[in-house]
């Protein structure tokens, strides 16, 4: 395109930044985000979104800080896209701290957290073992009427199961169906991995019988936490 004269626009460049970041060659992406401001054509909002996402999940969280400073300074504002990329990128490197300091950031530019983005921090909390924390972020989004939706409850249910807060957990299977909410294969994976590991087997086989019942079809992830079972606690007695 170029050798015949034809000057690529951001849209070009936007379509192919984003398929080297999707492709893992965040290097190559930055290049070209290099190339696009050395032939004058002019970022956009799309454009740092998409390199900030593509650091963050390549783990490069100061370069995707420096980017979102940049966007900054040329006059964009960082939006939901830009902050929920931040924080994710900063939950999935255990870097908690510096994920709350930018949803609390995000917060103070009067920005509103949807369901998504409640859901991002609140996986990381658990993932780094803060139920509680993730617990108040919960509660923190009813009061704004944020519903919490089934990936909501089911990141909190599997994070109890992971601190071994087997009622807690159970207490959020309880909301699940209290809230009218239809457990999917990975509500049923959670409920039967955190029944098996408290050597709680038989209700795990007995909630299999439930998918079945239900038309849901159990995965790989569901029989190997069955055979896991077996494996640790002897053959299921029912």
């Amino acid at each position: 395109m170029i050798k015949d004269g034809c000057k690529p626009n951001s849209h070009i460049y936007n379509a192919l930044i984003h398929g080297l970041c999707h492709a893992s060659k965040i290097g190559d992406a930055v290049n070209m985000y290099s190339e696009m401001t050395g032939n004058g054509c002019f970022p956009t909002i799309i454009t740092y979104n998409t390199l900030i996402d593509g650091l963050c999940k390549a783990e490069k969280y100061p370069e995707a800080s420096s980017f979102a400073r940049e966007m900054v300074e040329k006059g964009f504002r960082p939006d939901v896209k830009t902050y929920g990329s931040l924080i994710r990128g900063l939950c999935r490197g255990k870097k908690i701290d510096a994920a709350l300091a930018i949803w609390d950031q995000f917060l103070d530019k009067g920005l509103q957290a949807d369901v998504v983005m409640h859901n991002i921090l609140i996986h990381g909390l658990c993932s780094a073992g803060k139920v509680d924390e993730a617990m108040r972020l919960y509660s923190e989004m009813k009061e704004k009427n944020c519903s919490p939706n089934l990936v909501t409850y089911n990141t909190i249910m599997d994070g109890f199961y992971e601190i071994g807060s087997i009622d807690k957990a159970s207490s959020v299977w309880t909301a699940i169906l209290d809230n009218g909410l239809k457990p999917d294969i990975i509500t049923y994976n959670t409920r039967i991995k955190g029944l098996c590991s408290c050597n709680r087997t038989p209700e795990g086989v007995l909630l299999l019988d439930e998918v079945l019942a239900t038309g849901i079809l159990p995965t790989a992830i569901t029989w190997n936490i069955l055979v896991r079972a077996v494996i640790k606690f002897g053959p299921i007695q029912i």
